[in-house]
């Protein structure tokens, strides 16, 4: 991972959420422990725990709103290859929601995944739900897929974030597989559809 993803050590709770009771505290410039932050913190990993949680990271990018990162282990579809993959994206356009804006497929040396981009919009201001960014990935690895999911509540920056997640996806890949990842996409370029990854 990147320096500016900051992984949890979910294994021991009491400390992930000092972690990131100090992380927030970091962002916010509030100096010292304080009650709001631990609450915080408490709440945000509590929830990644009880939701299945093997991943969870805050991602602090220069010029760009903070995000988090979380990583959940789903059973795999059997026969996992490219036209599994390509089903499921083609679901995920069909009845993955009204925020679903864009899908694609980028290989990997785990194989084929599946990458979702959520944008809220009226429907979900509507159903007063919250209104965060997500970027989510669908990862083959032997019997079980890893569900990424990367989710920020500002669109500040969010081209990085884009780009980031790209090299995270791109770069998974078998233990003995060394790392060469190249990415390709223009500093302005707003759309993730049109980024360019390249191994």
């Amino acid at each position: 991972m990147p320096d500016t993803v900051r992984r949890l050590p979910l294994d021991h709770p009491d400390l992930a959420i000092a972690e990131y009771a100090a992380i927030v505290g970091e962002l916010r410039g509030v100096t010292g422990g304080a009650a709001d932050l631990e609450a915080i913190a408490t709440e945000a990993v509590e929830t990644a725990l009880r939701e299945g949680a093997v991943l969870m990271a805050v991602v602090t990018q220069p010029d760009a709103a903070p995000a988090v990162l979380t990583g959940v282990v789903l059973d795999v579809p059997p026969g996992w290859d490219p036209d599994t993959a390509e089903t499921l994206r083609d679901s995920m356009e069909d009845v993955g929601g009204p925020d679903v804006r864009e899908t694609l497929l980028l290989e990997t040396g785990l194989g084929p995944a599946v990458i979702a981009q959520r944008i809220p919009g009226v429907e979900q201001a509507r159903d007063k739900r919250p209104l965060a960014l997500q970027l989510q990935a669908f990862l083959p690895s032997e019997d079980r897929l890893l569900l990424l999911t990367l989710a920020c509540t500002s669109g500040h920056g969010w081209a990085a974030h884009q780009r980031l997640f790209g090299q995270i996806v791109r770069s998974a890949r078998g233990a003995d597989e060394p790392v060469r990842v190249r990415v390709a996409a223009t500093e302005d370029d707003e759309s993730y559809e049109n980024h360019t990854y390249q191994l």
